[in-house]
């Protein structure tokens, strides 16, 4: 029989959000799962934008820097997809803006005329004023970060996406450039036999997965995209006690040909994964800081557990593995 939740699990998860999640998390496990509005949501999302449009404020758990970085707008984006988020609502628009944005500033290319004509540019997932608040060292600035003319597919595969579904200021000829150095990038790295990296393929994936993208770019972009799921993605048992990409970590729809091509692993996957619970009622992170900011850690990893149990929940939920819900009145964000 396929593997569902129990419901006790669940309440137990469902309490561990609600005790420990923040405004945002709490109202968006209400949202999906105790008929909140989208308005709520929308209201606690806003505290993370800054004036520029850009996201911060730790809502990337990752890195608790004040200034507006590329990486925690599209954890912003993410979460209004969540929503269905009108592609008008001037939360999302000063997202795109600020993209937008970011995309026009100049890296190390001015020299190169292929740049003046915005075929080398890319996003900055961070920039250098990022190392005044604690962050993992992952996140760490490094000056020769995107001084590269190659597509930086981590974010910008995820952001043509957007640019996709909401509409973007930049003209149409750049995201057509843009979506078709995306592909090159990927059919490059299948017939070179290079691996991408575990982030850049769930990009890959987003970009795949938005319903705007055309089909013949979808047919032109499967076989490389499959490719790198079968190098990357560990389908057996023994390799998913260590942080990587797994099954249910890169499918994110049921009906989706990644949910087809794992179909022999996913149950498994799935069966594992709810396994993990812990007794408080949470699934923990596989990705420690280190030596680094022991005292931000402890707030960090509590603010992790709690997205990662929300995020299980609505996977758990789209696959039709959630038993019926928890009848606790307690259960009010």
């Amino acid at each position: 029989m396929a593997s569902q939740l129990p419901i006790a699990a669940w309440e137990r998860a469902a309490l561990f959000i609600l005790n420990n999640g923040d405004n945002l998390q709490r109202m968006r496990y209400a949202f999906h799962f105790i008929d909140g509005d989208a308005d709520s949501i929308e209201l606690a999302l806003a505290e993370y934008q800054n004036a520029d449009g850009g996201f911060a404020h730790g809502l990337e758990a990752d890195l608790r820097t004040g200034h507006s970085s590329v990486i925690c707008t599209t954890v912003a984006l993410q979460i209004m997809g969540e929503l269905n988020i009108s592609s008008q609502r001037p939360i999302l628009r000063d997202a795109i803006k600020y993209l937008d944005l970011q995309y026009q500033r100049d890296f190390q290319f001015q020299q190169d005329t292929q740049y003046q004509q915005g075929q080398l540019k890319n996003w900055p997932l961070i920039n250098e004023n990022y190392n005044d608040q604690a962050h993992a060292p992952w996140w760490a600035f490094d000056k020769n970060w995107g001084c590269t003319g190659a597509f930086l597919a981590n974010p910008g595969a995820e952001i043509i996406a957007y640019y996709l579904q909401y509409g973007t200021s930049l003209c149409n000829e750049i995201v057509t450039n843009l979506l078709t150095r995306a592909l090159e990038h990927l059919k490059h790295r299948q017939e070179n036999n290079i691996e991408v990296e575990m982030h850049e393929l769930i990009c890959y994936r987003r970009l795949y997965d938005c319903k705007f993208l055309g089909e013949n770019y979808k047919q032109a972009m499967l076989p490389s995209l499959l490719h790198q799921a079968r190098a990357l993605v560990k389908v057996e048992l023994c390799d998913w006690e260590e942080y990587g990409l797994t099954p249910i970590t890169l499918v994110a729809q049921a009906n989706s040909d990644l949910a087809t091509y794992f179909a022999d692993s996913m149950e498994l996957n799935f069966e594992y994964q709810i396994r993990q619970q812990s007794p408080e009622g949470c699934w923990t992170p596989r990705w420690p800081w280190g030596g680094g900011f022991p005292d931000v850690w402890k707030r960090v990893e509590t603010e992790i557990k709690v997205e990662l149990t929300l995020k299980f929940l609505i996977l758990l939920s789209r696959f039709g593995k959630l038993a019926s819900a928890p009848h606790l009145d307690q259960l009010e964000p």
